[in-house]
């Protein structure tokens, strides 16, 4: 049982992650479960699925479900021979999955397909934010190219779940199995029931809701204190479980809205077993309020950031990017002869891009390696967000993280919630007019990364630790 209380997550995307992230970095050790169909989490967060899918264990927490168990040599060889040099606990790559003889694989950077000779049989989805081309979905189709099933893969390369569709594509229902292959959950989308196989018993239940409850109170986490993120399954399941001293507490992270919530009027109101609701969006938080939230309830709290490095205030500047398209990158280059641009790309080059490389503070990296992108991240104090085109290596939050000074432009901005608003430009010209300015002074540099630190939202992890002791 967790003394700091348990951590409910809607689903597992950026804002998620960041407060998971902080959560552990104040030194939260109480586990943390998301309640949504994601498995591709990593190691120190559990899927409500994945514990559900498996026999009671003595304690599969802190963090993280309890691992398979190890396979022997023999296992691992057929493994190996069966899934084109797969080997158990690692990721599963494109060209690792298993297919019929004489079928055969075409994949890119971005997805995969599967053929059969020119008929295409299944097509290939990457997880999020990993590098590698790491399967988390493969969709296989019938004859007249509708998907019939879906496998799902974990980050550790399982077949965790596959998902059934009807003859219209429509999803049916999704089986969800243990380590072992045997299924353990079929949750049908057409009534919302599951059932689910466990301890040697079957049980049905209504609902997702349902389920979370049942299976946090089998964990002995009912009474703990409840931190959550959303309005909807989280809420539920908070309002099903017996209170805690110092009530639940709600971390509010979507954008700006119209009107309150209902759901969070009653928390509001004061008929939930929440007390307080954190709002990690600046503007959402001033909307709130704005339009009556009682700020006895309502208060803007942040993320307690890792930062991998101190900015030294040097004149080294990075620009990440697979296209050429970089917004005035000539402006930048010819109008600051004083800093040294190093613009790195996954891929090669064009012509138009190389041409820089004749400029005396152009670097270029054409297909950079990972080593090459650490040590940049590492020696380069500026980051500059003017590529057009998708953001890659998820550059502009290890740009935060690397405490470089990110400045960027109206049209290429990837991620706003890391600049402040006095950093992003709507021409060239104009930035290179502030980073002349902040490049000539120390003082002046600093203040303009406590801008940005302020405009992310960043709280020490002591404001977090004395949140998990309220009583």
């Amino acid at each position: 049982m967790s003394e700091e209380g348990v951590l409910l997550l809607d689903h597992y995307d950026e804002a998620a992650a960041m407060l998971k992230d902080s959560f552990r970095l104040a030194g939260f050790s109480g586990p943390v479960i998301v309640l949504s169909e994601d498995a591709a989490l990593p190691d120190d967060v559990c899927s409500l699925y994945r514990l559900a899918a498996r026999d009671s264990a003595p304690s599969p927490f802190p963090g993280a479900v309890r691992a398979a168990q190890p396979m022997s040599a023999r296992q691992q060889r057929r493994y190996r021979l069966a899934h084109a040099g797969w080997t158990p606990g690692t990721g599963r790559h494109f060209n690792q999955i298993e297919l019929p003889d004489y079928w055969e694989i075409a994949a890119d950077g971005v997805s995969g397909k599967v053929f059969d000779r020119s008929h295409l049989r299944a097509r290939i989805f990457y997880a999020r934010g990993v590098e590698g081309r790491v399967v988390s979905d493969v969709d296989w189709l019938d004859e007249g190219g509708t998907v019939r099933f879906t496998d799902h893969y974990d980050l550790k390369g399982q077949l965790y779940a596959r998902t059934t569709f009807n003859e219209r594509g429509e999803r049916f229902c999704r089986s969800w199995l243990d380590e072992l292959g045997r299924e353990r959950i079929v949750e049908n989308y057409v009534t919302g029931d599951l059932l689910v196989t466990r301890d040697g018993a079957t049980r049905l239940f209504r609902n997702r809701t349902e389920l979370a409850v049942g299976l946090l109170r089998d964990l002995g986490l009912e009474g703990q204190r409840i931190f959550y993120n959303s309005l909807s399954t989280p809420l539920f399941v908070s309002e099903r479980l017996a209170m805690a001293p110092g009530g639940n507490v709600l971390f509010w992270q979507e954008g700006p809205r119209p009107d309150i919530p209902g759901n969070m009027q009653l928390i509001l109101g004061g008929r939930s077993h929440t007390g307080q609701i954190l709002v990690q969006n600046s503007a959402s938080c001033e909307r709130l309020l704005s339009l009556g939230a009682s700020s006895e309830y309502v208060r803007p709290f942040g993320f307690a950031y890792r930062f991998e490095r101190h900015n030294a205030g040097g004149s080294d500047v990075l620009i990440c990017t697979n296209s050429d398209q970089v917004e005035g990158l000539g402006t930048l280059v010819r109008g600051l002869p004083q800093m040294r641009f190093h613009v790195a790309a996954l891929t090669e080059m064009s012509a138009k891009l190389m041409a820089f490389g004749a400029e005396p503070n152009v670097r270029l990296y054409p297909v950079a390696s990972k080593a090459t992108l650490d040590r940049l991240f590492k020696s380069c104090d500026w980051y500059l967000d003017v590529n057009h085109g998708a953001e890659i290596v998820n550059a502009v939050r290890r740009a935060f993280l690397s405490d470089q000074l990110i400045l960027g432009l109206a049209g290429t901005l990837h991620r706003p919630r890391y600049l402040s608003p006095e950093h992003v430009f709507e021409s060239a010209q104009d930035m290179v007019g502030l980073i002349g300015k902040i490049g000539a002074s120390q003082d002046r540099m600093q203040r303009h990364l406590a801008l940005q630190r302020a405009a992310a939202m960043t709280e020490q992890p002591q404001a977090y630790r004395r949140l998990f002791h309220e009583s």
